[in-house]
């Protein structure tokens, strides 16, 4: 990757109308059906600089289509990009961490040239992406407090920094802040078009598509979504159908559909207060902790991570820590891979097979009674510690938020306000779950069945499944192992009775 290729500059000054106005022409020369005139403004209902319609568009109306042509894949961006086949050709090359949104971002690099084929799209592109957290000051991220988002944004830079050493090599011909910006424009305005093309599509295809990119998502309370993306998997056609009546000069939405705001965050630079309730959030923590690795036990976990790291079915840092996603949630895959590291780190075995039959790849299914109680207890622990971390309370990020003295406007101060603040909800709900199910383990098999049947219920819950599946399941196992042992030991008794009688 040591291509050592000019690329222009991405300091341009933001879109005029007249630009614009080129970039519609240079769409229809390309094919593109343009059903509603459109122009690029500020929207004065929202405030947002997007796409406004400059007629009235009743519900149904196609507002625009674009034919193949103008659907940027991954697959034509490598394929017509210089450098990406340079670069991918040279056989001392090392391999980027992020494949497709390198070879899109040098693609769009290049598409700065004078006359370049894209060129009239890539002109219409921000000039900057301050609002993003790959962009952040330090006082920024101090925004987000003991946020693990903070981590995750360091690891971003890190590895754009990486790629971008990567391509650069001994020739330093590219900044990494030109870099940086083409890594942010793709990121932010790629689209997944499995979803869009209804499921037909066997595979996620991500495409780059001009035009549809300028749609903005609908502020909180004061816009709805009043258009729908569609991707014709036959045709290879893309379409944008107004979903209800659009007045002259309204700003066009579609409603991104993102479930986390540190998704939405990271990805399109903003949070969304409706979405707070929604939250999940990365969550690292120390695999291998100190409490943990004492003797053989602790011997016979590293030889399984040993092992797990070396075929590729753990991942994990220098200095033992792990990354798990974590959401209201104790059944499910991310579920299970979160409760079986801390199954790991509670278990203390005195043989290899015990810990092979159980964690083989460091993820321990449910073991026993005893070993689950642990480690929700671990897990809360963890959980208990992290929350505490933060320099705010969520009563008083919420006092903040209630207040009205934040809004959108605000930009980093209020994004990450709402991150931190659904982080803390997150945690505390977690907690609080964690507790109701340890008393839960105390419980007979007939009264947990008992329980479960008046309020653990609700089979479309994964909750409520853990405690009718997992729980019940250790409950039980438990009550035959008590019972096995009380026969054995009145056995016992009673043998050492009739020997001391005779």
């Amino acid at each position: 990757w040591a291509c050592g290729l000019a690329f222009l500059a991405p300091g341009r000054a933001a879109a005029t109308a007249g630009g614009f106005d080129q970039f519609l022409d240079w769409l229809r020369d390309r094919g593109a059906l343009l059903h509603t005139p459109l122009r690029v403004d500020v929207d004065q209902l929202t405030g947002l600089r997007g796409l406004l319609t400059g007629a009235a568009v009743s519900k149904g109306d196609v507002i625009f289509e674009l034919p193949p042509a103008l659907v940027l894949t991954s697959e034509i961006a490598q394929a017509g990009g210089i450098a990406w086949q340079q670069c991918s050709a040279d056989p001392q090359a090392g391999v980027p961490l992020s494949p497709m949104h390198t070879s899109f971002a040098l693609f769009i690099l290049e598409q700065q040239a004078p006359g370049a084929s894209w060129g009239p799209w890539v002109s219409m592109l921000p000039d900057n992406f301050a609002g993003f957290p790959l962009m952040y000051s330090d006082k920024e991220l101090a925004g987000l407090q003991a946020s693990p988002l903070r981590r995750v944004i360091r690891l971003d830079r890190e590895a754009i920094a990486s790629d971008h050493k990567l391509m650069i090599g001994k020739r330093p011909n590219l900044t990494l802040e030109q870099f940086q910006w083409a890594r942010t424009a793709v990121k932010s305005r790629v689209f997944g078009l499995k979803s869009l093309s209804g499921g037909v599509l066997d595979s996620e295809v991500i495409a780059m598509v001009p035009l549809a990119d300028f749609i903005n998502h609908p502020p909180d309370g004061v816009a709805k979504p009043n258009v729908v993306p569609f991707y014709n998997a036959s045709t290879g056609s893309f379409r944008l159908t107004a979903i209800g009546n659009i007045a002259r000069g309204e700003g066009l939405y579609w409603d991104y559909g993102f479930q986390s705001n540190r998704h939405s965050l990271l990805r399109y630079g903003f949070a969304s207060k409706a979405r707070v309730g929604l939250t999940d959030m990365p969550f690292f923590f120390r695999l291998i902790d100190a409490s943990s690795t004492v003797g053989i036990s602790h011997n016979l976990k590293m030889d399984i991570v040993r092992s797990a790291e070396k075929a590729g079915t753990l991942t994990m840092e220098s200095d033992g820590t792990v990354l798990h996603e974590l959401k209201l949630a104790l059944t499910g895959p991310t579920a299970e891979q979160l409760l079986g590291h801390v199954r790991f780190m509670v278990v203390h075995a005195k043989k290899s097979s015990m810990l092979q039959e159980y964690c083989g790849d460091t993820f321990c299914r449910p073991i026993n009674l005893g070993n689950e109680r642990l480690a929700l207890k671990q897990l809360s622990s963890l959980l208990e510690r992290h929350l505490a971390s933060y320099g705010t309370s969520a009563d008083e990020d919420k006092a903040t938020i209630d207040s009205g003295k934040l809004g959108p406007g605000d930009g980093a101060r209020w994004d990450t306000l709402l991150v931190r603040y659904g982080e803390k909800q997150v945690l505390r709900g977690f907690i609080r779950l964690l507790g109701a199910v340890d008393t839960l383990m105390d419980l007979s098999p007939w009264s947990l069945a008992q329980i479960v049947s008046e309020r653990w219920n609700n089979s479309g819950s994964n909750i409520h499944r853990y405690v009718q599946t997992n729980l019940t399941a250790l409950v039980e196992l438990e009550a035959l192992r008590w019972a096995k042992r009380k026969v054995k030991e009145d056995r016992l008794r009673a043998d050492r009775g009739a020997a001391a009688a005779q």
